[in-house]
């Protein structure tokens, strides 16, 4: 036994187990690093008077890449996809000799962004989507789909969303 702890064989072998190890660390790391984490954040609606509901939500992407969105779908709970209002709706008229009045102030936060097409969404970093919808409900799920894996092997990752009353 003593013989065998001084042999080169030994040592080769103890050294190669190391490198595996190692090598095996560093492949595990890698993929842990690069693992795409998206997030749903500040699900809210509107009730407007006379108007369709507004919802608008962000997609955080907490990983340390970027990513490819490339479709969003919204859905109700029981999967049936949502009745969103896209390019159909537009906002009340307002006459035009109120537009130049200090009184009228257009608010941006209520024109619509939807998911149209392919969207890169920085690292750490966060994109807001828009919608008109009716009818709603606050209980919806949200499909995201990436070009990258980004729930185990599923391009594909099912949100359950709870939209809360905005002030």
């Amino acid at each position: 036994m003593n013989n065998f702890l001084l042999s080169w064989d030994f040592w080769n072998l103890l050294i190669a187990l190391i490198a595996l190890l190692v090598a095996l660390y560093s492949v595990w790391y890698t993929r842990q690093r690069d693992k795409i984490s998206l997030e749903i954040t500040d699900a809210t609606f509107e009730e407007l008077e006379h108007n369709p509901f507004f919802v608008c939500f962000s997609v955080f992407n907490n990983s340390p890449s970027a990513v490819k969105i490339t479709d969003i779908k919204l859905c109700n709970q029981d999967g049936t996809p949502a009745s969103l209002i896209l390019d159909d709706y537009q906002l009340p008229q307002i006459p035009e000799d109120s537009l130049f009045s200090p009184a009228y102030i257009p608010e941006p936060y209520y024109f619509e962004a939807p998911f149209i097409n392919e969207v890169f969404i920085p690292a750490n970093d966060s994109m807001m989507f828009k919608y008109y919808i009716n009818p709603f409900i606050p209980n919806m799920i949200i499909h995201i789909t990436s070009d990258k894996p980004i729930h185990r092997w599923s391009k594909t990752k099912t949100f359950s969303v709870h939209f809360m009353k905005s002030n």
